[in-house]
């Protein structure tokens, strides 16, 4: 089947560490919906869905009225399944009582909060809104609920320590959710943080010490049952991202609003991030396209596959690599940054952290 992303990209503040197509203008809400209903209205053919995804941005700051509106063009454009699973990302803040019940009414029954850290010291130099007391009400809500809830946490923030980092893992384990992303920081060129690090006004913890919090996270999870899938994704069994895993594994999916990328019959294709462009023409928004040729699916695929602990075949690997790929394992598995189970090959802990260096080496 398909999956589908909509981008709804209104924030209340844009954090220093973003890069993605965000908008802090509100008043554009309406005006950016309708043109992703045109979008979604004009692309859609009726095929059968089984996830769908809202991200952003943050979803949640976009009305119940227009996410009714969404849900209304998407089922009428497309077949989405009775079984769907369907999930909206969402800051600590709007997660109430209220907002779970009326999202679970459009169909949504699974919600991405953006807690990041349990740490004030941690959270205001991102710029977040929220703060310890929000995160944790807005977990114990969203589980409370019944709802499938997954927490966005970030490792190597300014200010965290091993001890700081070591009890929010603590108590994302404890909050009952069912999955947990857990993604290392990343200082994009251009961001407000990342100026702040150059200049010497922020620091961050060194790279061996977040290396160390990495493995030790990978162990701590999984004695608590959520077990890594993913280089940066846990979830207790059954609890998976089936929306991610399409991507990770190639499969089809339409995305929509601006930035929003797209995957059909090999073919890449993207939105432009500018907002009112996008709402100007959203039948002609799109600013990039590329066809994989066979080499570039070759690699696509090995690079998709080892970033998912279940790895890649490792018949695949020679076949698609040889002599190069056959090496290559040899010095992973030698090096203790490989691990072969069977007849497949995948990264170790301490090769998660280095793997697009050690991918590179392949091609």
């Amino acid at each position: 089947m398909l999956g589908l992303y909509i981008h709804l990209p209104f924030c209340r503040v844009h954090c220093t560490y973003c890069p993605f197509a965000i908008s802090t203008d509100i008043a554009l809400q309406d005006r950016y919906v309708d043109a992703l209903i045109a979008e979604i209205g004009a692309r859609g053919a009726g095929e059968a869905v089984d996830t769908v995804y809202f991200g952003g941005g943050t979803p949640s700051r976009t009305s119940i009225e227009n996410l009714a509106r969404l849900t209304a063009v998407i089922r009428r454009s497309y077949e989405v399944s009775a079984g769907a699973e369907f999930s909206t990302e969402s800051n600590p803040e709007d997660v109430t009582e209220e907002s779970l019940a009326a999202w679970r009414d459009l169909g949504i029954n699974r919600v991405s909060i953006g807690v990041q850290s349990f740490h004030n010291e941690e959270l205001q130099p991102l710029g977040r809104v929220h703060g310890r007391d929000g995160a944790l009400e807005a977990l114990a809500t969203a589980v409370r609920s019944g709802i499938r809830t997954n927490l966005d946490l970030i490792l190597g923030l300014p200010r965290q320590t091993e001890a700081s980092f070591r009890e929010t893992l603590e108590i994302a384990i404890s909050g009952g959710a069912g999955h947990l992303s857990l993604y290392m920081l990343d200082l994009e060129e251009g961001t407000p943080l990342h100026a702040q690090v150059m200049r010497g006004r922020t620091q961050i913890p060194e790279d061996e010490r977040v290396a160390q919090l990495y493995v030790y996270a990978i162990e701590r999870l999984g004695s608590a049952g959520l077990a890594q899938y993913e280089i940066s994704n846990f979830a207790r069994p059954g609890e998976e991202c089936l929306h991610n895993l399409r991507y990770w594994t190639r499969g089809e999916y339409d995305g929509f609003g601006i930035g929003a990328h797209s995957f059909r019959n090999e073919r890449r294709f993207a939105n432009t991030r500018n907002i009112r462009h996008y709402i100007a023409d959203p039948a002609n928004a799109g600013d990039f396209s590329e066809t994989l040729g066979e080499g570039e699916r070759r690699r696509e695929t090995i690079f998709l596959g080892l970033r998912q602990t279940s790895g890649v075949s490792y018949e695949q690997l020679v076949q698609l690599c040889g002599q190069e790929g056959i090496e290559w394992t040899e010095r992973g598995l030698r090096d203790g940054w490989l691990r072969r189970e069977s007849s497949r090959v995948a990264f170790t802990p301490s090769g998660f952290l280095l793997s697009n260096d050690f991918i590179s080496q392949l091609f």
